[in-house]
């Protein structure tokens, strides 16, 4: 039996994304890159690889689960 059930898969891949968005937006890092020196596009680069997170964790899941 597998350890990722198709239950527990969508609750635990959410659960990793929110904790990796709280990570990089309540830390001290936003402080990083709203300086005065950093491009204009990294907030959203940022928020492009958070919204890539549960894709690639599916796939990972769904290769080695």
């Amino acid at each position: 039996m597998s350890l990722f059930t198709s239950d527990i898969r969508p609750t635990e891949i959410t659960t990793v994304v929110v904790l990796i968005s709280l990570l990089f937006l309540l830390t001290p890092l936003p402080g990083l890159w709203f300086s005065t020196g950093s491009a204009w596009y990294l907030p959203y680069l940022i928020w492009f690889g958070i919204s890539l997170c549960p894709v690639s964790m599916n796939r990972w899941q769904c290769e080695h689960g």
